[in-house]
């Protein structure tokens, strides 16, 4: 007869498991992160500390609720397949997506989401890790913000650079050119015998010459003025048609030299404004000038005073080569030229309409440029302030 013997009694599993549990939960609640768990189906079965601090709902208000609870309605669908790759065993890692907090706010985070096996490996649900990536996407935002601006700016101030190299270019060509002709003129007049029609000749193409580069050198020293504030204006009461029929006087001799025909309408009333005449004329002759250069033979220009309660404005327009897309927003930076080239068509320093600008400010008025684009024209609106009437305002 065989003794029976006694079986081996299993060491206790309790207090190891308990402690174990004990260890988790610990982990769980001290967790900076959410950590929700839920079914296949989306419905949370437990809700840590992190997660209440993040999306404002409780775990005895969220537990036996849907996962939908905290995910916008834009958000559903990724859900639905995040929940599909879960049910096939697979994980999901560092997936950057959107929740919503019980008040309503949209908070930016990172998901894990990993299978919930049961003891046989079947799965059962999933955990999902969350952390609030927030402030990380703002720095990123604003690294990025940064990043542009800086390299916005470099390219402004490249392109600063190049136009000031060309802008030298162009005044050592544009010096020179009517230098040329004085100093050949000139060297004529002292060693070769010419008769009286020749000698006027050359002295008119010695003042002409001596004249443009007197004008070049007042814009640099205008410019010079402009940027360090010394542009000063002696202001008085002036009829701004006095002042358009003064700049029309100097520039119909360019104009008739290219059978340019220049409309001028001019409202009947006086346009006073508070002003500097000569400033003001400066301004004018700039416009009409630009409009008479750019615009081909027996083309059209066009001036048009319109006197308003408060402001007049002076509009001058043209049938000519126009202003491109790309160049409109900077026609009146200095330094800047659409053709800088020293092969262009057009003489000029392009200082003429960062002047233009700077004056009509300095008045308190205001001016733009408009065209269609190339081979449509231009047009440019100065707006001044009219003076207030002798003797003040009507008590």
């Amino acid at each position: 007869m065989t003794e029976a013997r006694p079986r081996p009694t299993p060491p206790p599993a309790g207090p190891g498991v308990a402690d174990a549990a004990a260890r988790l939960a610990a982990i769980l609640d001290s967790s900076d992160d959410a950590i929700v768990s839920k079914t296949l189906d989306g419905i949370i079965t437990s809700w840590n500390p992190a997660a209440e601090r993040m999306f404002g709902w409780t775990a005895a208000e969220a537990v036996g609720r849907p996962i939908t609870l905290i995910i916008p309605e834009a958000q559903r669908a990724e859900e639905e397949a995040v929940l599909a790759r879960v049910r096939r065993g697979e994980r999901v890692e560092h997936f950057d997506t959107v929740r919503v907090t019980k008040d309503g706010r949209l908070v930016d985070v990172s998901v894990t989401v990993s299978p919930v096996r049961d003891v046989s490996g079947r799965i059962v649900g999933a955990s999902k890790i969350a952390r609030d990536v927030g402030e990380r996407r703002r720095i990123e935002v604003e690294r990025a913000q940064f990043l542009a601006r800086e390299r916005a700016a470099r390219e402004e101030a490249e392109r600063a650079n190049r136009a000031k190299d060309e802008f030298l270019a162009t005044v050592s060509h544009e010096l020179r050119t009517p230098l040329n002709g004085v100093f050949g003129w000139a060297r004529m007049l002292q060693s070769a015998d010419m008769d009286e029609q020749t000698r006027q000749r050359a002295l008119a193409a010695i003042v002409r010459g001596a004249a443009a580069q007197v004008r070049l050198i007042e814009d640099l020293l205008d410019v010079s003025r402009m940027v360090t504030g010394n542009l000063r204006l002696d202001l008085r009461l002036v009829d701004l048609r006095d002042v358009i029929e003064a700049a029309l006087e100097t520039i119909r001799p360019a104009a008739d030299a290219k059978d340019i025909d220049i409309e001028v309408d001019l409202d009947g009333t006086p346009a006073t404004v508070l002003g500097a005449a000569d400033r003001l004329q400066q301004v004018l002759w700039n416009l009409l000038m630009n409009a008479v250069k750019f615009t081909p033979r027996n083309g059209r220009a066009h001036v048009r005073l319109r006197r308003g309660e408060t402001a007049a404005e002076i509009i001058v327009s043209d049938s000519g080569e126009g202003i491109a897309a790309d160049v409109l927003p900077y026609v009146f930076d200095r330094f800047r030229q659409e053709d800088s080239s020293a092969t262009r068509a057009h003489a000029g320093l392009g200082l003429g309409l960062a002047l233009v600008r700077h004056m009509v400010e300095l008045h308190g008025g205001s001016v733009e440029a408009q065209s269609a684009g190339k081979g449509q024209g231009a047009t440019f609106t100065v707006r001044l302030p009219l003076a207030p009437p002798a003797g003040g305002e009507a008590s």
